[in-house]
């Protein structure tokens, strides 16, 4: 099954507690990213615990897929991975 990594990280340039929220395919490809006011707000705006953004995760991968909400970009082996064949694009 394909997977799409959910994931946000800190934005203070806007306000304190602000996040980006970024979307990131297993092939490497981004597919979405929503600005948010914290991160129980990204997990809604990214789809993770909605159905927002499925119509652009539906496009990428019409079979299906898994999405996986990533806390620690710097331990996950999936994100890793996906993130390598993002920068090799």
């Amino acid at each position: 099954m394909n997977k799409i990594y959910l994931y946000c990280v800190p934005c203070p340039a806007m306000r304190p507690n602000d996040v980006i929220g970024y979307a990131l395919a297993d092939d490497g490809k981004a597919l979405a990213s929503h600005l948010s006011s914290g991160e129980w707000y990204s997990q809604h705006d990214m789809g993770f615990t909605s159905d927002w953004k499925h119509d652009v995760y539906n496009a990428h991968y019409p079979d299906g897929y898994e999405l996986e909400w990533v806390d620690d970009l710097d331990t996950h082996e999936g994100w890793q991975a996906a993130y390598q064949r993002n920068q090799q694009a």
